[in-house]
């Protein structure tokens, strides 16, 4: 490479990104500054159009205005092909190729506007040939030529990064500890007579994060207010705007990682013109947390097993990587397991690495860079070779791009309001259905087509009986359809069980006022029909009520906490979030609860509707329930 040319490394993670780049004096391997003074960056987008698409923190900002637009985590849709967001049909690699053009933008800005003459991409060891071409055609997206585009596993990156100094004989074995945001990746890997690495073992669980260490400090919170102050907790839990639990967020965050270098820390919660603190020490975090660290160990334990290593001696070193990696207890429960590596930017090491993978000469051994394998790599291939990626997809405003799948822009038919239903694309639909279960989020595809998709097995699977949330009423009167977008939620019980989904109104019985909504609203506790076919089976007990309330604004904030809130809950047995096909309505399943009664709450910003209920039996009977009622479909 000449003076002038340098490499780029990115490594798109399910909740941060980070990247590494040659520095443009120093010429040798640095981190990039990707977000004020951090080296990561969220991995959230926000879509406004498929051609409009906000990153990072301006996302997460603007989730509250529409729900529907935001995905915290577009890595976890990769498998899917299609996805729909904000009511657009679009490839995976949208969304995706919106993350690395932030990236990229601020690398070029370090080096003059000029593109650099590598890009090497980072992905999970355990992607399939066709995950991979999803991050290729994101990558295709930056105008760079797919010769210059290359990808190479995390563990593979990360192996090389700790090794650059330290060449290990062939036949040498370590092992990768990634412990992320969101998942859990460990390898085995062997050196080779080619420099490289083959894997040996891998397993990974894609539920088990710093996000489960967070959910832990947040339920210690809630137990403190409990205790002090009821009134704040009760305001956390059913009307805090979003600033105001991104600022506990990021204030459990901060708390988290002061506990890897101090013997305690301070969580601060603020709301309502009222401020509590709480102190944490690091010996009531590890507690909180062995549950996680539990099962972290057991699948190391299991991957070294798969690669028949049952003595610490038997590995080089267990290199650790990945935010959470930095938890000096974490370190504690793996020493015993393998010799643990020294750290350096946990965060930034797999992209580091993945330019000491690529290309030997910005690790200062000069010459060309390596040249890589003629086809996708096999598990004993150090690197993916820069594959042929899809042509860029550059959509034109409501065309169809049929080469790749198409989309459309959402329509209204003719002479109707600004408040018409959006029109589904000229591709069957994909939307999401997002299941976190056990601490796990994992995605399914729902596909449809026209205004009402047609169910598939995935919603005969959650029993997709009843009307869908959105088409709750047909008179088009704001009174009876609950829409407050005007700021005047209904005030009476007839208004507000009139806005219900017909399968569930149908059913209640002497509701109660019990008290507001944020804005005014009446919020209702109405019993249902005893008998009812909606209650058969899926209750605890034999009295069974739910209640309900219609505000769009509270919807609106609702849908994206509980959507968010599931990302960081991840504590519990169960914590699911169940959406429709439009993503306009979520639901959060918790539990259990005591033996096995579950909870669930519910918001939809197109209708404005809430709910909410308790004692429901099991994880599958909560499903069943909701979409008995019509609220999920």
């Amino acid at each position: 490479m000449s003076s002038r040319e340098w490499v780029l490394g990115i490594d798109f993670g399910t909740s941060n990104t980070a990247a590494a780049h040659t520095g443009p004096v120093s010429g040798s391997v640095e981190s990039l500054q990707l977000s004020h003074n951090r080296t990561t960056m969220s991995s959230a987008v926000f879509v406004e159009s498929p051609d409009r698409i906000e990153v990072g923190d301006v996302a997460t900002d603007r989730a509250e205005s529409n729900p529907a637009a935001f995905m915290p985590s577009p890595k976890r849709v990769i498998a899917q092909g299609m996805v729909n967001v904000n009511g657009y049909d679009m490839p995976a690699s949208v969304p995706v190729a919106a993350v690395l053009d932030s990236v990229m933008s601020r690398a070029t800005g370090a080096h003059g506007g000029k593109a650099p003459a590598e890009l090497v991409l980072t992905h999970p060891e355990a992607w399939s040939p066709r995950e991979i071409q999803v991050l290729l055609d994101a990558a295709a997206q930056l105008g760079l030529d797919a010769s210059k585009i290359t990808t190479v596993s995390e563990p593979r990156a990360a192996a090389h990064y700790y090794t650059r100094a330290n060449t290990l004989a062939p036949g040498a074995r370590i092992a990768v500890f990634d412990f992320g945001g969101g998942t859990l990746d460990i390898a085995v890997l062997e050196a080779n007579e080619a420099g490289t690495f083959d894997i040996v073992a891998a397993r990974g669980d894609n539920g088990l994060g710093g996000k489960n260490l967070d959910a832990y400090l947040r339920r210690w919170v809630d137990q403190q207010l409990d205790v002090r102050d009821p009134e704040m907790l009760g305001f956390l839990r059913t009307r805090a705007p979003m600033d105001v639990r991104y600022a506990l967020d990021d204030s459990i965050r901060r708390a988290k990682e002061l506990l890897s270098e101090a013997p305690s820390a301070t969580i601060t919660v603020t709301g309502e013109g009222r401020t509590e603190k709480f102190q944490i020490t690091r010996e009531e975090f590890e507690e909180l947390i062995t549950p996680t660290l539990d099962k972290a160990t057991a699948l190391t334990r299991a991957t070294l097993a798969d690669a028949h290593i049952t003595a610490p001696d038997q590995l080089e070193a267990l290199y650790l990587t990945g935010g959470s990696s930095r938890i000096p207890l974490v370190h504690e429960r793996l020493a015993e397991l393998g010799p643990i590596a020294t750290l350096d930017d946990p965060k930034t090491v797999v992209a580091q690495g993945a330019l000491a993978a690529a290309a030997p000469i910005v690790r200062g051994l000069g010459g060309t860079p390596a040249a890589a394998p003629a086809a996708p790599a096999p598990a004993t291939a150090p690197i993916h070779p820069p594959q042929t990626a899809s042509q860029p997809w550059a959509p034109q405003a409501g065309t169809p791009n049929t080469a790749h799948g198409g989309w459309q822009q959402p329509t209204t038919t003719a002479g109707a309001g600004a408040g018409s239903k959006k029109k589904w694309g000229l591709v069957a639909a994909a939307a999401v259905v997002v299941l976190a279960v056990g601490g796990g989020v994992a995605a399914f595809a729902l596909k449809g087509g026209g205004d009402n998709p047609p169910r598939n097995a995935a919603a005969t699977e959650l029993n997709t009986a009843g009307a869908q949330g959105t088409d709750a009423t047909s008179s088009g009167d704001p009174a009876l359809s609950g829409d407050s977008s005007a700021g005047t939620p209904p005030t009476t019980k007839e208004t507000v069980v009139a806005a219900l989904p017909p399968a569930l109104r149908s059913e209640l019985d002497a509701c109660k006022t019990v008290g507001e909504t944020e804005n005014g609203g009446m919020k209702l506790n109405c019993p249902i029909k005893k008998g009812s076919a909606l209650t058969a089976g899926v209750f605890t007990g034999d009295y069974a009520s739910v209640i309900v309330s219609v505000d769009t604004r509270a919807a609106k904030k609702s849908v994206t906490g509980l959507r968010q809130g599931v990302q960081n809950d991840t504590a519990v047995a169960d914590n699911v979030l169940v959406e429709n096909t439009a993503r306009t309505a979520a639901a959060h399943i918790d539990g259990p609860i005591g033996e096995n009664s579950y909870s669930f709450t519910y918001a939809n910003s197109s209708t404005g509707v809430m709910a909410s209920s308790t004692t429901l039996k099991g994880l599958d009977g909560a499903k069943t329930f909701l979409t008995r009622a019509g609220l999920i479909n």
